[in-house]
């Protein structure tokens, strides 16, 4: 049996600045009289103090340790929440006495999201903008050909006069230029849209990408993980062929979490997420559903198979003992359970999932570190 370290060391005493101030320490003493100048941290705080003083008091009022994830739940709260989303934080803190760190978890998820898609509304208002820029860019060049064509025209009709034929050619001269500069500017005004459009494209596909993965582990995330599966019931369901579902929790994990704390607690989530995903390998989607929650789609399986990939998952965690790397204590055995439902006949997703979570459910009441199959 073998031992992983996890790197979760920490640097040695904080410099000063910002960070002393969130910890509470106080800066060093300063000579009066003597001119110093500010560090990055002091002059942040001149412009930002409010701020950072808000996400301080906000993470003392959800008693949340500070750390990378709670600070972004945080500023997404104080800066980017809707009046619904604010809400409902404080209606859990009034009815709970604070954010726990899994509940914290599905927040940040939630409002990920949210961020994300009104970022999308905003990017698709701005290509709306470009393309209707374009279109007045196409207009006017048509206005400047409808113009050169109508005076090309007078100016046939006026090749029996001398002087009017003069005149007519001396306005195509005029229209000719005309068209030449604006032809010019169409054409770079163009390119900036194109340029703009291809810009446009690029943050799109990863804001995309960005609200259907997980932060922590880089797996799919709970939205992703539910379009998938609509999506592969509809084909199970045409094809006849065998579809199965899993949710897959760590065992006592909230003991990790109070002895050894949450920075030590993440990398485990990453770690099992790791096993997960090396054991799915092609023949498995793997997600994290939430806090130290999994949920695997089997196309093709039945239940059984299912339970075979899964065990291998936990047979590769059975063999592995835990050290946290700078502490070098052991972190000890960790394990998972895992509920299994497969997909009926007319069954919709909603309801094989509740059978999975049944399942579940059942494994952790019976002993967990086990597989139980929903009926």
């Amino acid at each position: 049996m073998s031992s992983i370290s996890l790197d979760i060391g920490e640097s040695s005493e904080p410099s000063g600045g910002l960070l002393k101030w969130l910890l509470g320490r106080k800066s060093e003493t300063r000579t009066p009289g003597v001119r110093e100048e500010l560090s990055r941290d002091d002059r942040f705080m001149m412009r930002h103090g409010a701020m950072v003083e808000d996400i301080c008091e906000f993470l003392a009022r959800a008693g949340l340790d500070p750390i990378p994830d709670h600070y972004e739940l945080a500023w997404l709260y104080l800066a980017g929440a809707s009046s619904t989303q604010r809400h409902m934080i404080e209606a859990h803190m009034l009815e709970h006495g604070g954010i726990s760190p899994v509940h914290a978890s599905g927040l940040l998820d939630v409002m990920r999201n949210a961020i994300s898609e009104r970022e999308l509304a905003a990017m698709v208002e701005k290509a709306k903008s470009d393309i209707n820029e374009a279109q007045l860019t196409a207009d006017r060049s048509g206005q400047d050909v409808a113009n050169f064509g109508a005076a090309l025209g007078v100016s046939v009709d006026s090749l029996s006069n001398p002087e009017a034929a003069r005149e007519a050619i001396s306005k195509l001269q005029v229209l000719t230029q005309n068209m030449m500069e604006r032809a010019a500017k169409a054409e770079a005004e163009l390119r900036e849209r194109s340029k703009a459009m291809s810009q446009l494209k690029s943050r799109l596909v990863q804001s995309q990408k960005q609200a259907l993965s997980d932060a922590l582990t880089g797996l799919p995330n709970r939205r992703a993980f539910d379009l998938q599966l609509d999506e592969a019931i509809e084909v199970a369901h045409e094809t006849k062929k065998p579809l199965s579902v899993a949710f897959c929790d760590i065992d006592f994990f909230k003991k990790v979490n109070d002895t050894h704390g949450h920075a030590v607690g993440d990398r485990v989530i990453k770690h099992v997420a790791q096993v997960l995903k090396n054991c799915a390998g092609a023949k498995a989607h793997v997600a994290r559903h939430g806090g130290e929650e999994y949920a695997l789609l089997f196309e093709n399986m039945n239940a059984s198979l299912a339970c075979d990939l899964l065990n291998s998952a936990r047979a590769r965690l059975d063999a592995k003992r835990l050290v946290a790397k700078d502490t070098n204590v052991s972190i000890g055995e960790v394990t998972i359970s895992c509920g299994v439902a497969t997909l009926q006949i007319g069954e919709t997703g909603a309801s094989m999932l509740s059978r999975a979570d049944q399942a579940l459910y059942e494994a952790k009441n019976t002993g967990r570190n086990r597989i139980c199959i929903a009926p």
